[in-house]
């Protein structure tokens, strides 16, 4: 953790959900029993002494939702913040917050054209972007490019009515504008923010190769990649407009020539590249304002669109990927593997939010300065000590 042995939060108050303590939220997906345990376990006595940690420096911390003011500080998402009933759908949920992170954007917001099935069924346009939201990591995207595919939709859409697998997944769908970025390469930005409106790490992704064959995952991917299915789609998928694996992390002293070039084509200095201002309003406000919806920390991917040279909102992470953070810290990547690695993850994600929570106490602490504007990165990152 982050050395402040002479901080002291004077009972300045932060929300923690128990749950999170505990890891029953972040091991949901952990299908061995004994991994299972052992990452509960840890993730329990790691948290724990993380709590005791922030009580040491003089903040007082409440599980109680009730307790939540416009003072107090949410270390993680309150999930409860929207007010909706406990048996309102998850499409019902992503509208509800989508509408609330975006009246904190600013006017300088872009979004790219999005409409819900029904809708599109209706007014239909091509190219577009047919996605299922309650996937991750470019499962269920496919490119539309024509009405024969649309047709398809349909069908399945009117055949399977009763599925309620498949329902459910046409509920969470979406069909979005199509945004051409200014390479051969599907590229976004990744910003990744503290709830005091400053950047913690950002970076350019990028694909490096032709996306691989992967087995279907999704729900549609299983039937729509399906050549001998009477619902195969016949086009190629969208995979969140980045894949294979490239990073430009603006924290990095230096870039290759085709780094360069790709940075340059996206309207970043090649030699120390800088959120841009538009960027960083809207990213700040959402994170300034939304501490509540998204916690200390949140990732904001933003996209820029070839046709109008205009970077336009994606999506946003309440609990995302630290890579930027650790770059700028001069941290080693952790590689994939096991539940060992998962653990040592969490324990960076802990000093990550520590990190984010004195970016937000300082700007709290500095509210009547008048140099308050949002802070960007530095070009070369500190040593890990």
């Amino acid at each position: 953790m982050s050395n402040n042995e002479s901080f002291n939060a004077d009972g300045q108050v932060i929300f923690i959900e128990p749950r999170w303590v505990t890891g029953e939220t972040c091991l949901f997906t952990v299908g061995n029993l004994r991994d299972y345990m052992y990452g509960r376990t840890h993730l329990t006595k790691m948290r724990k002494a993380f709590v005791s940690k922030l009580e040491k420096e003089g903040f007082k911390i409440t599980y109680d939702k009730n307790d939540i003011d416009e003072n107090t500080i949410c270390l993680i998402m309150n999930e409860d913040v929207l007010g909706l009933p406990s048996n309102c759908t998850m499409s019902d949920y992503k509208k509800a917050f989508d509408k609330r992170i975006f009246e904190k954007a600013g006017e300088k917001l872009n979004y790219p054209h999005t409409v819900r099935v029904e809708e599109y069924f209706e007014n239909p346009f091509f190219p577009a972007v047919f996605k299922n939201e309650g996937t991750n990591g470019g499962v269920d995207k496919f490119l539309i490019e024509n009405e024969s595919q649309l047709e398809t939709i349909k069908k399945l859409y009117r055949d399977y009515a009763s599925n309620p697998t498949i329902a459910n997944a046409f509920s969470l769908s979406v069909f979005q504008q199509l945004i051409e970025t200014p390479t051969n390469h599907k590229t976004y930005m990744r910003v990744l923010m503290s709830s005091s409106g400053d950047v913690m790490g950002a970076s350019l992704k990028y694909s490096i190769a032709e996306t691989k064959v992967r087995e279907p995952e999704g729900v549609f991917e299983k039937i729509f990649w399906d050549e001998n299915s009477e619902y195969y789609l016949g086009c190629r998928g969208m995979f969140n407009y980045y894949s294979g694996g490239g990073n430009i992390h603006f924290s990095q002293p230096r870039f290759s020539t085709e780094k360069s070039k790709i940075l340059a084509l996206h309207g970043l200095d090649p030699y120390r590249p800088e959120v841009p201002d538009d960027v960083l309003e809207v990213a700040s406000n959402i994170a300034s304002k939304g501490n509540e919806e998204l916690g200390i920390m949140c990732g904001i991917d933003f996209i820029l669109n070839e046709a109008d040279n205009k970077w336009y909102y994606l999506e946003i992470q309440a609990f995302p990927a630290i890579e930027e953070w650790a770059v700028t810290k001069g941290i080693r990547k952790i590689k994939e593997g096991g539940i060992e690695e998962y653990m040592k993850y969490c324990e960076l994600d802990l000093e990550a939010r520590h990190d984010a929570l004195m970016m937000h106490m300082n700007k709290k602490k500095s509210q009547g300065n008048s140099d308050n504007k949002p802070k960007t990165l530095v070009l070369t990152p500190t040593k890990k000590q």
